[in-house]
């Protein structure tokens, strides 16, 4: 496999040729995989989903990365210009949401998104804390940054009351995918025209509404909670916005750590475009572009509102 085909994950995933018994000859992706994602990856096999990639372990019990077979679905594929790929997109998530919807009980293998989950772990362990441990470590990286760690910290621990109030509600909680990138990210194939989602390694008993946040925009999401709705799910509009709104925080803490590592002497470099994207994310609840490789239009206005000091205010800030 190509490298951009494996991902960041750094498991071992493999392509291998296969012959059927009726002689035909193909390929099928191998991955070592955790526990929870051979079990997840069974679950929507057998629910028929068409939008994921038909899966098989031998071994379901093991509590340690074992190989898993999957439909090769080929090369990564640029999603197709035209309105009509997010709805697609839209509605195979909110079908693959409302059919596991408030099942925890099936899934006592998925990780809970708890409030343990959310406040000791996934914004001081997985994002703010390498922000601060850098801001310590590395003196030019605090004289650029440190002044953002006091709010950035207010921030997270607003999102994560908001998300263990989530949990508390357990009406949106679902298996999630919990790292749907944007529609330029690896993990929403365009397989013969149709969307297929892969890489389930991050799959939480969560709300559904992490698994919005990066890929669909307002009006996108709008197509996803028709489709929820078709789906027999009961929840008005004014409930959706509003808890899809606290979510948006997501995105910017779960790639935090990844943004800070690609950074190198400061926000002037290529590849520190990301952080000022994650921190404008953050610091304001709102992402002004989903893409992995920002434009060059947005940086230079995170870079601007950087440099006078005024990237944390917005029109959408709290």
């Amino acid at each position: 496999m190509t490298e951009d085909e494996r991902g960041w994950s750094g498991a071992e995933v493999r392509r291998i040729g296969v012959t059927y018994e009726e002689g035909q000859r193909g390929s099928v992706i191998f991955k070592k995989a955790a526990l929870k994602e051979r079990l997840a990856m069974k679950r929507l096999t057998d629910q028929g989903h068409r939008n994921t990639p038909a899966a098989f372990s031998p071994d379901i019990q093991t509590d340690e990365p074992k190989w898993m077979a999957m439909e090769d679905l080929g090369k990564i594929q640029t999603p197709p210009l035209g309105l009509n790929w997010t709805p697609r997109v839209a509605e195979a998530l909110a079908r693959i949401h409302a059919r596991n919807l408030c099942r925890g009980s099936e899934m006592p293998w998925l990780p809970r998104a708890d409030r343990k989950y959310w406040e000791d772990y996934f914004i001081t362990t997985l994002s703010v804390d390498h922000f601060e441990a850098l801001t310590v470590q590395n003196p030019d990286f605090s004289r650029e940054f440190g002044a953002y760690l006091p709010l950035l910290r207010e921030k997270a621990h607003t999102f994560a009351r908001d998300m263990a109030s989530l949990y508390g509600e357990k009406d949106s909680l679902t298996l999630t995918h919990g790292d749907l990138q944007p529609v330029d990210g690896s993990h929403v194939h365009d397989y013969k025209g149709e969307p297929y989602i892969i890489d389930f390694g991050w799959c939480h008993y969560a709300p559904f509404y992490i698994d919005l946040v990066s890929y669909f925009n307002y009006e996108d999401a709008t197509g996803y909670y028709n489709k929820l709705i078709a789906n027999g799910v009961s929840l008005s509009y004014a409930d959706f916005y509003e808890r899809l709104r606290a979510a948006f925080r997501y995105s910017g803490l779960i790639y935090l750590y990844p943004s800070i590592r690609q950074w190198s002497s400061g926000p002037r470099e290529l590849t520190g475009k990301r952080l000022l994207q994650m921190l404008k994310i953050i610091l304001t609840g709102d992402l002004p572009e989903r893409k992995i490789d920002y434009s060059s239009q947005l940086f230079s206005k995170l870079l601007k509102e950087h440099n006078s000091g005024t990237l944390h205010l917005s029109s959408h800030a709290d």
